[in-house]
């Protein structure tokens, strides 16, 4: 008897995963109340960064901040350098003064959405742009974000 040599694993989760990302993304730019899960990303880059088994997922995860970025106004590729700067220069401090397990998602989803928006503030103040909008919708992402980590992560 043959056996069959079918590989039943060709599409990698990983690649259907970031397509229903991009889907969801196209519709949370057109609904105000979607969220556009990017506390939900830094979060996850934050924790699986260093990893060197996870970086198809960290790559797909900053062309899908990119997609955000190009669709809500922000400045391009103004997320990976806020990633990289807070990544180098403030997370091993952070990590050491909140030892809290349930803290840290909470707390780093809020500086993903807050301390993102800050650093487009910045650049809208260097470049003489005018200032993007904030509101009480980002109150409800990180409360949406914080909700899919601890479901999800």
């Amino acid at each position: 008897m043959r056996r069959n040599s079918f590989n039943y694993r060709i599409v990698n989760p990983t690649y259907i995963i970031f397509a229903l990302a991009m889907i969801y993304g196209l519709f949370s730019t057109t609904s105000y109340y979607l969220t556009p899960l990017i506390g939900l990303s830094f979060y996850y880059l934050i924790e699986h960064f260093h990893e060197k088994e996870n970086w198809l997922e960290n790559v797909l995860i900053f062309i899908y901040i990119t997609f955000i970025e190009i669709n809500s106004g922000f400045f391009l590729l103004s997320f990976l350098l806020f990633f990289l700067i807070f990544y180098k220069i403030a997370l091993k401090m952070i990590k050491e003064l909140v030892v809290c397990k349930w803290c840290q998602p909470i707390l780093f989803i809020t500086f993903g959405y807050i301390g993102y928006y800050l650093f487009n503030l910045l650049l809208c103040n260097i470049f003489n742009l005018d200032i993007p909008a904030i509101g009480w919708g980002y109150l409800i992402f990180i409360l949406t974000d914080t909700l899919l980590a601890f479901t999800l992560l």
